[in-house]
């Protein structure tokens, strides 16, 4: 699998890569410190997924993948993140994002890129309820 990872940490990217490339199956092909670099380097690698922060300036994640997206609309982007926010979380799948994770829970991204490349959505469980709460409130809105 291949994997472009975007986030304004350069550290936390590198490390990621680190991270993600001790699984036999995945390949980092790019990293990227915003969101013009994801734009720019999904369209140089078409990766399986994108892997991105969601918080940066002065592009952020959702603006990058909502310009992906229209571009590309079989992308998966999966956020990861250090915000739990509802509004993010929402705005990020409305959008068409194949996921929403957070940072702290690093020992669950290998398996959050296999599920989304498998054609999954990912969120973890907390912060699902979340999601589901508040789009229940806005309409009934399935995710």
């Amino acid at each position: 699998m291949q994997v472009v990872v975007i986030d304004d940490d350069q550290l936390v990217a590198v490390s990621l890569k680190t991270i993600l490339e001790a699984a036999p199956h995945i390949t980092v092909a790019a990293l990227g410190t915003g969101g013009r670099d994801a734009i720019l380097l999904y369209r140089a690698h078409r990766p399986d997924v994108l892997l991105m922060d969601i918080r940066m300036e002065p592009v952020s994640g959702l603006e990058a993948a909502e310009e992906i997206l229209a571009e590309y609309p079989e992308a998966n982007i999966l956020f990861l993140t250090t915000f739990s926010d509802d509004e993010y979380i929402i705005k990020a799948l409305r959008l068409g994002a194949k996921g929403y994770i957070l940072k702290q829970d690093f020992e669950g991204i290998v398996p959050a890129l296999d599920a989304v490349a498998g054609g999954q959505a990912v969120i973890f469980l907390d912060l699902a309820v979340h999601v589901v709460v508040d789009i229940g409130a806005a309409g009934g809105v399935a995710v």
